[in-house]
């Protein structure tokens, strides 16, 4: 049985389990996952923006952005 690695969506905050991410991205060598391409997008055209910060608003539950 294959463990869950829960990690936030850095541009929303929703909590992203990685084996069942919609999305994902490479950016300096690391792997980011997203709720939906909506938020991979925003994070690919500004990815400073969403680094180095919690996102505003902590979600759970289906995608957010979708």
């Amino acid at each position: 049985m294959m463990n869950a690695t829960i990690v936030k969506d850095p541009v929303c905050g929703m909590d992203i389990d990685t084996a069942a991410a919609p999305a994902s991205s490479d950016y300096k060598g690391r792997t980011y996952y997203f709720c939906g391409h909506t938020c991979e997008q925003k994070f690919a055209s500004t990815p400073e923006q969403y680094l180095g910060k919690a996102a505003s608003a902590t979600k759970s539950g289906g995608s957010c952005c979708g």
